[in-house]
């Protein structure tokens, strides 16, 4: 009999269909497959018995994520053997796009294998690693629809490419040393070595990889971090380290099993682990008490962390603006800046990636900035099927996401859209992703704020900013019924046109503002996100207490008169306040900094200062808790300990009102919640009771998964309810 197969999922750009034959020549299998725009289509004939273990074989495929597996005899002529045909175009399903795979251990062996033909190849790859989404133009994945259609295979990469035995049988980035893209180096001579020399004698390599362009140093010289620095105008932001090895990584951090995991998975994400020892250059990671740790994701990488050993290896960009791709823009920057070495290569780059940022808290992978290895998966969510929706998320830490058929595709990070550079580059990717996927969106959903970029959709539907946080953790547990949400971040749009940031939202069939941190008078718009010293005398004179600054009569006058004021609840700039009220940091020189300044102190406490941040009628009462840390300073207490503190005021307070409001699920989420110590009191304080506490995993808890949000709202258009006033 002859049966015809439709598959869907990540099908395509793991070598299946080549495993799809092995599997069919085992079973005595004639037919054939081919990649049909997001699915793979079989053609299978033999036996009943021989069609059934086929069947199974084919769903055990390393790699595949299979979504859907349709079956049907049919009449179609099959002639002897089992061959992979020419792809096509045709199917109208929404296609899963395969992340970049970090480069295999096999890989790995024969670059490092003297006798091997690929030695030191800097491409090389097989079917089950490698570049997809960067160089994808379009679907099917096939070598002539990704950027490697640029290099003619020469005949022994031919004959890999088409021997079923080999593992590179139709891996679509299959290259060697005598073809494919070539690595070029701005000083000459190798360019694997001379890149090497010039870090390992204490200088600065600019490296184009799968996503983007990094600069990269070694994390023990001071002088080139420093340099570093100046070229991207980064002045304190700790940068991330790469390792060679797992066991490097140890030597001067904690490593869990977890993150062990995290480290090694084929995304190869930055992992946030703790420090044991602080040996790098103070400038790599600063004040931090955590490196951002991570391992190669490609044979170039491995090569430097070989023979340099730990390494700087952050993104080439002025800071806030995107990850450089074209070479063009790479030799502006060095013509602008100099100071470095550019060690390139001739493979376009389609898609700009940053790399990943993860973390492990209380058992469980978070990600705190999703893009190269996850991106373009899906979210599988408990949706109506048929409604195609397009998010466009925040303007900070911007990331969009498309959604159709119970399945959510969020782009990488962005970055800020204020930057317009940024700006172009997302509007770009939206084009890009949405081609890809062939999603034309019925609906159109963004941000309430009015003077957004990414809410510049003038038919849109509207999405409250901390109704979308709360909504994109139910969207990835599939929430339903009641729950009770706490959304703690710096800057969110509220209902009523005052700036909401620590708020308590409730949901039964609808969203509302139940509760949260009162109203407090502040000055400077978005330069109070900075200037943390500011947000203090705002929140002293809000508490009836007179500021130390030179310019208290101007700010009491300015508050008074309302100029350039905005009434905020803000929980971010609560933690700025506590951050320059106990003199530990005034003033953010980069998104944050006051808050993680805050947060390290409190580690570093013996013990809680006892505080407590009081409720009323479901409203939190700052003045209160600023006078009583105002008196514990002034009376000599430990400014590390008044830190952890406050950590755990604000803990005690989230669980108290979850136990007076008795919901069992309970929603955390918003950019404060990148705080390890405030996240980790407030899980276990719950759970201690109880509670079912979901966080944000598989998108960020800060603006870059407020998409994921808006798409659940989207998709259940009911759910907007009111506002309660506090």
């Amino acid at each position: 009999m002859t049966e015809k197969y439709i598959i869907t999922g990540l099908v395509q750009g793991i070598g299946f269909r080549p495993d799809v034959k092995r599997a069919a020549e085992q079973c005595g299998i004639s037919g054939s497959v081919k990649n049909t725009g997001g699915a793979v289509e079989i053609i299978a004939r033999g036996a009943p018995k021989q069609l059934e273990a086929f069947k199974n074989l084919i769903k055990s495929v390393p790699m595949a994520v299979i979504t859907s597996f349709s079956a049907r005899e049919t009449d179609e002529i099959v002639s002897d053997g089992f061959v992979i045909i020419s792809s096509n175009g045709d199917n109208t399903d929404v296609p899963l796009v395969t992340p970049d795979i970090s480069v295999c251990d096999n890989c790995i062996a024969e670059f490092d294998d003297e006798t091997d033909r690929r030695y030191r190849h800097p491409f090389i790859s097989c079917t089950r690693c490698g570049p997809r989404y960067s160089i994808i133009d379009r679907l099917p994945y096939d070598r002539c629809n990704t950027v490697m259609s640029d290099f003619e295979m020469c005949p022994d990469c031919r004959k890999e490419y088409t021997d079923i035995k080999d593992i590179r049988c139709h891996a679509q980035t299959v290259a060697c040393n005598d073809c494919g893209p070539v690595l070029s180096y701005t000083a000459g001579g190798n360019p694997l070595e001379g890149a090497a020399r010039t870090i390992k004698s204490g200088g600065v390599v600019a490296v184009k990889d799968i996503g983007g362009y990094h600069l990269v140093c070694g994390a023990y010289n001071e002088n080139a971090a420093r340099r570093i620095r100046e070229i991207k105008r980064r002045d304190r932001k700790p940068f991330a380290v790469m390792f060679n090895t797992v066991d490097e990584i140890r030597n001067i951090a904690q490593v869990s099993e977890l993150e062990e995991l995290a480290l090694k998975s084929a995304a190869r994400p930055i992992v946030l682990v703790k420090k044991k020892n602080d040996d790098f250059a103070p400038s790599v990671c600063a004040e931090s008490g955590s490196v951002g740790a991570f391992l190669p994701c490609n044979p170039v990488q491995h090569y430097l962390t070989k023979e340099c050993g730990a390494l700087v290896m952050t993104s080439a960009n002025i800071s806030g603006e995107p990850i450089i791709t074209e070479d063009e823009r790479m030799a502006r920057l060095r013509r602008e800046t100099g100071g470095f070495e550019i060690l390139s290569h001739n493979r376009r780059i389609l898609t700009p990636l940053d790399d990943s940022v993860c973390r492990i808290i209380r058992g469980r992978i978070q990600l705190l900035r999703r893009a190269r290895g996850y991106t373009p998966l899906p979210v599988t969510l408990d949706m109506p099927k048929g409604r195609a929706i397009f998010a466009a998320g925040g303007d900070l830490k911007a990331a969009f996401c498309f959604a159709k058929d119970g399945r959510a595709y969020m782009s990488q990070y962005f970055g800020d859209l204020e930057n317009a550079a940024a700006y172009d580059v997302w509007k770009r990717n939206i084009k890009r992703l949405g081609g890809l996927l062939n999603i034309e969106p019925d609906i159109v959903i963004t941000d309430m704020h009015p003077g957004y970029f990414s809410a510049n959709y003038p038919s849109a539907m509207r999405a409250q900013h901390h109704f979308a946080h709360m909504a994109s953790v139910m969207a990835e547990h599939g929430l339903k019924g009641s729950a009770t949400g706490f959304i703690f971040d710096g800057t969110g749009y509220g209902t009523a046109g005052n700036i909401w940031g620590g708020e308590i939202i409730g949901f039964d069939g609808a969203f509302s503002r139940i509760g949260g941190l009162e109203y407090t008078p502040l000055l400077g718009g978005d330069e109070s996100a900075k200037d943390a010293g500011l947000t203090l005398d705002c929140y002293l004179i809000a508490a009836g207490l007179e500021p130390k600054t030179a310019n208290a009569s101007l700010i009491k006058a300015a508050l008074k008169n309302n100029i350039n004021t905005v009434k905020s609840s803000s929980m971010g700039r609560l933690f700025d306040a506590v951050s320059a009220m106990l003199g530990i940091c005034g003033y953010n020189s980069y998104e944050g900094e006051c808050a993680i300044k805050l947060e390290l102190a409190a580690e570093r406490a013996k013990e809680a200062y006892p505080l407590t941040l009081p409720e009323k009628g479901g409203c939190w009462n700052t003045k209160e808790l600023i006078r009583k840390m105002i008196k514990a300073a002034e009376s000599g207490a430990d400014t590390n300990s008044i830190a952890l503190g406050f950590h755990a005021a604000v803990a005690n307070a989230v669980c108290n009102y979850a136990e007076r409001r008795g919901e069992r699920s309970i929603v955390l989420s918003g950019g404060v919640f990148a705080n390890r110590i405030l996240t980790e009191m407030c899980i276990d304080r719950l759970e201690e009771k109880g509670y079912n506490v979901y966080i944000n995993e598989r998108v960020p808890s800060n603006d870059g998964g407020l998409a994921l949000g808006q798409v659940w709202i989207g998709g259940n258009v009911n759910v907007c309810g009111g506002a309660g006033t506090c």
